[in-house]
């Protein structure tokens, strides 16, 4: 079976985001769990299906976010309404927004 030619793919963009803790660390699994609870919270089950997130790097307080181009702006108010993760309040800043994931860690995650 052939795959979909590029302009029938749907785009996707990369957001990076940091978050500031009073602890150093924060695991995947509750970081994603928080976020998907968050969008489905916001926008629904059907927008949130249609997104298509997946958190594609994360070290305990950066990370990059994928999604699709129409769903960029509804990421980033569910990462900024982020609070606390567990018992650990945080603060979201997102970082920047990319096309490609290469250019989204060298611009904004190397330091």
């Amino acid at each position: 079976m052939k795959g979909l030619p590029p302009s029938l793919k749907s785009k996707k963009r990369y957001i990076a985001f940091e978050l500031i803790s009073e602890n150093s660390s924060i695991s995947i699994e509750s970081f994603t769990k928080v976020l998907v609870n968050n969008m489905l919270s916001l926008f629904g089950e059907t927008s949130t299906a249609n997104c298509g997130i997946n958190l594609e790097i994360f070290n305990g307080k950066r990370g990059i976010i994928r999604c699709s181009r129409d769903a960029v702006d509804k990421v980033i108010i569910a990462l900024t309404l982020i609070n606390s993760i567990g018992d650990v309040r945080v603060v979201p800043l997102t970082v920047g927004v990319s096309g490609t994931i290469k250019k989204c860690k060298k611009k904004y995650l190397e330091v």
